[in-house]
């Protein structure tokens, strides 16, 4: 299954989650691999001190991912794709052969507008591939105390793709980037965001899964 983490703009948690859920994966034990896009290669830095063992490749143009995504589809269980920002040819060929796609959005006007747009280029190659990818918005870096994020939840429940449980704006993720690591490493200190990232992952992964089950039985 390819995994894309997508969106119009950066800055949204696209590397902190694809890593998360790259190393989440081969924790549980699936053969992964994470394919990097964007030119700023922070999710392959981070994924190769914080979990080695995890094939990474760098595939920076359109015809990188055309050539070598499907061949490497054969060889892992799940691919998970770190997009870059914005909604370029490179984004929309990610998204014609992706099964999956996560757009992390932060709670602000900026980032709402950006996921608005990223959801209406979804949508379109969803028509086109008569449905997939599959898409979630992922809340992330919201203050829950905040009127702005309970407003922003409030908004993302009336987009037109459902929405993850939200990640919180919390130290312990920047922290896991400095220290090469992932927050379910870090012991104690990071101990509520590990439950939290964990969750919102397996979330995804039990909800991709059922689609995918689905989709196979109806042939």
């Amino acid at each position: 299954m390819i995994w894309a983490f997508t969106n119009m703009k950066g800055g949204v948690g696209k590397s902190t989650l694809a890593v998360h859920f790259s190393a989440w994966l081969h924790d549980q034990g699936h053969k992964v691999a994470l394919i990097d896009t964007d030119v700023q290669k922070s999710s392959s830095t981070w994924l190769q001190e914080a979990s080695p063992e995890t094939p990474i490749f760098r595939l920076p143009t359109p015809d990188d991912v055309l050539d070598q995504l499907p061949k490497l589809q054969t060889q892992f269980d799940h691919i998970v794709v770190d997009g870059p920002g914005g909604l370029s040819e490179l984004t929309r060929t990610i998204l014609f052969l992706a099964d999956i796609t996560l757009l992390p959005c932060g709670p602000s006007v900026v980032d709402l507008r950006a996921v608005t747009e990223a959801i209406r280029v979804v949508r379109q190659i969803q028509d086109i591939r008569k449905g997939i990818p599959s898409g979630w918005i992922v809340p992330n870096r919201l203050q829950i105390q905040y009127r702005l994020s309970q407003e922003f939840m409030e908004t993302v429940g009336t987009l037109a793709i459902p929405a993850t449980s939200p990640i919180r704006l919390r130290q312990a993720y920047a922290d896991a980037a400095g220290q090469g690591t992932v927050v379910w490493r870090m012991g104690l200190r990071a101990k509520d965001a590990a439950t939290e990232i964990q969750n919102v992952l397996r979330e995804v992964y039990e909800s991709a899964t059922t689609i995918d089950e689905r989709r196979t039985a109806n042939g």
